[in-house]
């Protein structure tokens, strides 16, 4: 359980989708018999099925993760989008510290692992493919196939916080877009996109 303030709350499913399509390189997370937490990164595909949410990853075969995932322990996944200093010189309103602005998506679920060279060959392939590479064939990647588990994992909760200033007054988030959008640094410029795109329509 994380906390999450109402007004940071992310309840467009839809949304969530996209951004974990964006942000793709997630941070794995597992909790083993002894209570002490297993962590992974790795890149994610993520696409809908019907109703369903799924994403797929993998993992080298060395990875202890694989052990708890493949004892049907529950995986967390966490998306991590942009994030940015707010200081408190951009706002109009007074009385005010310093904060962090920034969004995630936790995708949760009990991963299954994909049995069989013609699956893994997919998954990889759909990975090197959505990043413009050309698709292998299993003759010249036999070596890496032997080398990792892929996984496909249903997701059966999900939930955003998107910490955009939301509770500031519209002047104060003003403010920080323009700050941010002018910044050096390209994470706090996107996250000024981010912060317009969910401006409220109306006060």
């Amino acid at each position: 359980m994380t906390y999450v303030p109402v007004a940071n709350r992310m309840h467009d499913r839809s949304r969530m989708i996209k951004f974990m399509q964006q942000y793709d390189f997630a941070t794995l997370i597992s909790n083993g018999p002894d209570g002490v937490p297993t962590i992974s990164y790795t890149p994610v595909m993520t696409h809908t099925e019907g109703d369903d949410i799924i994403i797929e990853f993998h993992l080298a075969n060395v990875n202890p993760h694989n052990q708890l995932l493949q004892a049907g322990v529950q995986a967390l996944a966490i998306f991590h989008g942009p994030h940015a200093f707010i200081s408190p010189q951009w706002y109009e309103s007074k009385q005010a510290v310093p904060t962090w602005n920034y969004a995630v998506v936790h995708a949760s679920g009990v991963a299954v692992r994909l049995d069989g060279v013609a699956q893994t060959m997919q998954m990889v392939n759909g990975l090197t493919e959505f990043y413009g590479e050309p698709a292998y064939d299993e003759a010249s990647i036999s070596h890496m196939l032997n080398g990792i588990t892929a996984y496909r994992m249903p997701v059966t909760q999900l939930w955003g916080k998107f910490k955009l200033g939301q509770n500031r007054p519209l002047a104060d988030r003003v403010g920080m877009r323009t700050q941010l959008a002018q910044a050096e640094r390209p994470l706090s410029r996107e996250l000024a996109k981010l912060m317009a795109e969910f401006e409220p329509k109306s006060e």
